[in-house]
């Protein structure tokens, strides 16, 4: 599954969220107030989640470092820095593609799942007339 299949994907998601909410708020003036009262987000809401993200990048850098000075590299354990960052950034990527590896046998599972249905709807049809 390529790029933009995947971002294409997200974005019917979002679609049918904003449908689903959408259909919900004509119904109930209920949820209009309930969106009134939801704070809008801090002015360094993006600075923090990429603090946090800093941090998280930081920690496992050192986490893998300790692990690496501890067991692999006892003879030299200024090597466990340049090998702890490479680690770190592979190991994001590897869980991003493993993601997307499901996500593909996802679309492939659903689309049997929907050549299914549309035989059946047609085999039915055909049946009944």
């Amino acid at each position: 599954m390529g790029l933009r299949e995947s971002i294409a994907v997200i974005y019917l998601i979002f679609l049918l969220l904003q449908a689903v909410t959408l259909s919900a708020a004509t119904n109930s003036t209920n949820i209009t107030q309930i969106v009134h009262k939801i704070p809008p987000p801090p002015n360094n809401l993006f600075q923090e989640i990429l603090s946090m993200i800093a941090n998280g990048y930081n920690y496992l850098v050192n986490i893998i470092q300790n692990v690496l000075q501890q067991s692999l590299l006892k003879q030299d354990p200024t090597l466990a820095d340049t090998y702890a960052n490479l680690i770190a950034w592979l190991i994001p990527l590897t869980a991003l593609y493993v993601l997307m590896s499901l996500i593909e046998v996802a679309r492939k599972f659903l689309g049997y799942i929907i050549i299914a249905g549309w035989l059946f709807l047609i085999v039915v049809m055909f049946l009944a007339h």
